[in-house]
């Protein structure tokens, strides 16, 4: 592909980054070393840049004794195409979207004690109190990392990692203004969830664990109307899906969207390749 001064320069950039250049399957593996892509017929062996753990290696995010990174997706890749360059964001998330926030579990656990308070004479009346301000301020730690990602990314991330390279590289690299190219070029942001089909080879004799249902606590969907809390009756890549149309509204990204685990490997081939 024919790069642009600039686009060889964040070519360049990703490209101090050896060993972190892994295959997408390697990316995917969770904190036990499982990953959520299939590998069958050599299935998911494309390379990229694992920009979690390229953030981890940066001393810029350290503050004294500890590691403050901001929150990144798993993987960056980039591809020249008909004159546009794409920057592409990928979340590799080891669950189901499918499925309802749990803030809506919360409300529906809360609302069970308050039943069994009344028939304790109201014991629970202060924890039932305290619980109550809990689930007031709370909202669902996932789907906040899901939608932060691309943001914290673009904005946070990648600026401060490549202040560290020039630094370490400015008598022999040229300046690259990251925030304009950033912004003139066109972020794709994919989370690659798991289907609620997928079965891994080593759990298909054990059968299933989880199914998605559309079934939904009045609790929470009596809330949600009250309160104007989407999180409550909706599912993660539902609430997630108004964060990417606002994203794509404000120009930070140029699509946002899913892919199945399952067919991220015809992603690779209709997309990064």
């Amino acid at each position: 592909m024919s790069l642009t001064k600039e686009e060889a320069q964040f070519v360049e950039f990703l490209g101090s980054f050896p060993q972190f250049y892994k295959k997408a399957h390697e990316i995917a593996e969770n904190t036990k070393g499982i990953s959520i892509l299939p590998m069958e017929n050599g299935e998911n062996e494309f390379k990229m840049y694992a920009l979690d753990d390229i953030c981890h290696s940066c001393k810029i995010f350290k503050e004294g004794s500890l590691l403050i990174t901001p929150k990144t997706t798993d993987a960056i890749w980039y591809k020249k195409e008909n004159n546009n360059f794409f920057i592409f964001l990928i979340e590799f998330k080891g669950d189901f979207l499918c499925k309802t926030s749990t803030k809506c579990t919360l409300v529906e656990a809360v609302d069970k004690l308050k039943v069994k308070n009344e028939r304790l004479n109201d014991e629970l009346e202060h924890e039932l109190f305290l619980l109550d301000k809990v689930v007031s301020k709370y909202s669902d730690k996932m789907l906040n990392g899901l939608a932060h990602k691309p943001l914290e990314t673009v904005t946070i991330a990648l600026p401060l990692i490549y202040e560290e390279y020039y630094e370490k590289n400015k008598n022999n690299v040229e300046y690259l203004d990251i925030r304009e190219f950033l912004k003139n070029s066109r972020i794709v942001y994919r989370v690659v969830s798991i289907s609620d089909k997928y079965e891994p080879n080593r759990q298909r004799s054990r059968g299933r664990s989880y199914r998605c249902s559309n079934m939904i606590p009045s609790i929470c969907r009596r809330l949600a109307q009250e309160k104007h809390d989407r999180e409550l009756d909706s599912s993660y890549e539902s609430s997630l899906q108004t964060y990417h149309r606002r994203y794509e509204k404000a120009g930070i990204v140029y699509s946002a969207g899913f892919v199945d685990n399952v067919a991220f490997n015809n992603f690779i081939e209709n997309y990064l390749k």
